[in-house]
């Protein structure tokens, strides 16, 4: 549990809440004249006090609010169950604190709120912390929600009788390109994994697309088989079935639709972190924080929530972008039991009937770094082999998908020359898409209390990508970790490890813009939600911490020779928007479409050039020759990276 405080008593960071907000810093400070705030003027002075305005004389500018407690009043999705508890109950006697403390109660009982964490509010008495009174949990706890109480004490009885131990659970995985699909899946059983595939709901017209299985591990008592198979010819705006071959069985046939190539859209989510709620105080038992399993079968149930609500938002989605830490389980001590409880969360991430209905595609979170789960469940295209292969919990890859290039990115453990590779492999195999979108699990422009300065984050991975992803001038990066939602400007490499900066404007269109635009996703369960660090980046436009899970839509359309992206982020339960819209347009780089031609696929031998640009033959027709953006250079990346050799000491 992280805790936010404010003040200058305890060491943590300074982070300000509500509490603080009612009173006027100028009228507490240790300043010889006491100042009213201002109510509307804009900064006139800044000095080492803060900044100041005038209105009828000198006034203060209120300082920003950067961790606020929500207020969830007259939401009816936020109705609650409270549960009833003695006046004297107090929660921090039982709460397994993020510095290891139980700190006392408060004895005072007005005392005002100084800090909080997940399972309650602090007060400081005699300088140091005490537990305020009282059940004031913020975390995503779904026994307490009304509206969702049948469906959660359903769900109860079918996890535990039927979903958790159920390792076999397949992932869709995105293709190479949207022509392709990737399938992954343990069993148990060495048998030919296979995907029969087919446009007709009895299969008649199926075609049986086999793959590889390779024995990977033995789990209590045991054996585990990863299977990875590939299925091409999908084309767009069509009906498909498929069903899978699971140990030498034919499973149930399931329907998959592929979309409008002109208009379609991602949901993008971060740090689903399934099992991150072990540790809390649940409203069942105030007295007991959950176990592991527990925490899992919460998040399970909030993760599946996530992702219907994302549906019924989207309707018809083509990819689901996840930046990293699917699960919570890190298996420091790589002991079974950590293994064990780590599947039980890859199965609850895979449970969703609806994630077998469009390809995903995820990251390598710090949670999942520690083994080689990640890669023996997810089918990864176009995959990087890193400089050391044998550490890697997964891989960095890439995909394109109608007029989009993704790049992810596995930032745990890769050098910037892995980096370096990935990008250019990405670009010389995609040069040609509209739009650029990278993911990677770090959040390399983020403000959060828990990570965004972190000097791996800072001094290593900023540098090294900020610089990759201005050359090959990527639109989006999709980041997570930190447990909060931000927004960036646009950000722009700068010679010297530095970046520049340029406005954005959301609400309104952003045409051909100059610079990267960087989100970090809260976490999507509302396992762990954080805090921000108290201090004005400039490289920030937005951030919010709403205590609720979320997720977020790119929307990608085309038309009239443009292309237009439009990104919004939602609130799960009711599906308001949190952030957004901000909208991105710019010329369609196959300019020839909208005159009815194709683009030229390999040939740039010019043999006319008009008002509209160069053409070229291919196969006997008229092509368009599309400008370069970025120079292309097939020379290898050479690495001069050392990389350390395996300790030889038995």
């Amino acid at each position: 549990m992280k805790i936010l405080a404010i003040g200058l008593l305890l060491p943590f960071l300074t982070l300000q809440v509500e509490a603080a907000q009612s009173e006027c810093w100028a009228s507490n400070s240790k300043l010889s004249k006491k100042f009213k705030c201002c109510e509307k003027s804009k900064v006139k002075e800044t000095n080492e006090y803060g900044e100041w305005g005038d209105e009828n004389g000198t006034c203060a500018i209120k300082k920003k609010a950067y961790n606020i407690v929500p207020e969830f009043s007259n939401i009816p999705e936020f109705e609650i169950s409270q549960p009833k508890l003695p006046d004297n109950y107090c929660w921090t006697l039982y709460a397994n604190a993020n510095d290891g403390n139980k700190y006392p109660c408060c004895k005072n009982s007005k005392a005002k709120m100084q800090a909080f964490e997940m399972d309650g509010f602090l007060g400081v008495e005699n300088n140091s912390y005490c537990g305020i009174k009282g059940y004031h949990a913020l975390w995503n706890d779904r026994e307490k929600f009304v509206k969702t109480k049948n469906q959660w004490n359903n769900f109860k009885s079918k996890w535990d009788k039927n979903y958790k131990s159920n390792f076999e659970r397949i992932s869709v995985f995105v293709g190479e390109d949207e022509s392709k699909l990737n399938f992954g899946w343990y069993s148990t059983s060495n048998s030919k994994p296979k995907i029969r595939f087919g446009s007709k709901k009895d299969l008649s017209d199926a075609k049986d697309f086999t793959g590889t299985n390779s024995y990977y591990k033995t789990l209590n008592g045991k054996k585990y088989y990863s299977n990875k198979v590939t299925v091409t010819g999908l084309k767009r705006k069509s009906t498909y079935y498929y069903r899978r071959n699971l140990n030498g069985k034919w499973e149930e046939t399931i329907r998959f639709n592929t979309y409008d190539p002109n208009n379609f859209q991602f949901i993008f989510v971060g740090d689903p972190q399934i099992g991150g709620s072990h540790d809390r105080l649940s409203v069942a038992d105030p007295y007991h924080v959950l176990t592991r399993e527990e925490g899992t079968r919460n998040d399970a149930f909030n993760w599946n929530m996530t992702i219907y609500k994302s549906f019924e938002k989207t309707g018809k989605p083509s990819v689901l972008l996840s930046a990293g830490d699917q699960v919570d389980t890190e298996c420091f001590s790589g002991t079974t039991e950590e293994d064990y409880s780590q599947e039980i969360q890859y199965s609850a991430f895979l449970l969703p009937d609806l994630l077998k209905t469009i390809p995903s595609a995820t990251t390598v979170g710090n949670h999942e770094a520690l083994n080689k789960n990640y890669r023996n469940h997810y089918n990864t295209p176009n995959s990087h082999i890193p400089l050391e292969p044998e550490i890697a919990p997964g891989y960095s890859y890439f995909f394109k998908y109608n007029n989009v290039l993704v790049v992810v990115l596995e930032t745990n453990y890769s050098f910037c020359d892995d980096f370096k590779a990935v990008f250019k492999k990405a670009f010389l195999k995609y040069p040609n898409t509209d739009w650029r979108v990278a993911m990677f699990h770090h959040d390399i422009y983020g403000n959060g209390s828990f990570h965004s300065q972190d000097e791996y984050i800072i001094n290593k991975l900023r540098p090294c990508l900020t610089e990759l992803l201005s050359y090959y001038k990527f639109d989006l990066v999709i980041n997570g970790h930190d447990h909060i939602f931000s927004a960036s400007k646009f950000v722009s490499y700068k010679k010297g490890n530095k970046y520049s900066l340029s406005n954005i404007q959301k609400g309104k269109v952003n045409k051909n813009a100059k610079g990267t635009f960087y989100i970090t996703a809260n976490c999507s369960t509302g396992s762990k939600l954080f805090g921000f660090i108290n201090q004005d980046f400039d490289y920030n436009y937005n951030f919010s911490q709403t205590y609720t899970s979320a997720f977020g839509v790119l929307d990608f359309q085309k038309s009239n020779g443009k292309v237009k992206l439009t990104v919004n982020y939602y609130e799960v339960d009711t599906l308001r928007q949190i952030d957004g819209p901000y909208i991105f347009e710019k010329p369609e780089k196959c300019w020839a479409s909208s005159l009815g031609f194709p683009c030229c696929q390999s040939s740039k031998v010019v043999f006319r050039t008009d008002s509209n640009g160069s053409w070229s033959l291919e196969n006997d027709e008229w092509c368009g020759i599309i400008e370069e953006d970025i120079p292309i250079d097939n020379s290898p990346i050479v690495s001069k990276v050392e990389v350390p050799k395996p300790d030889t000491v038995s």
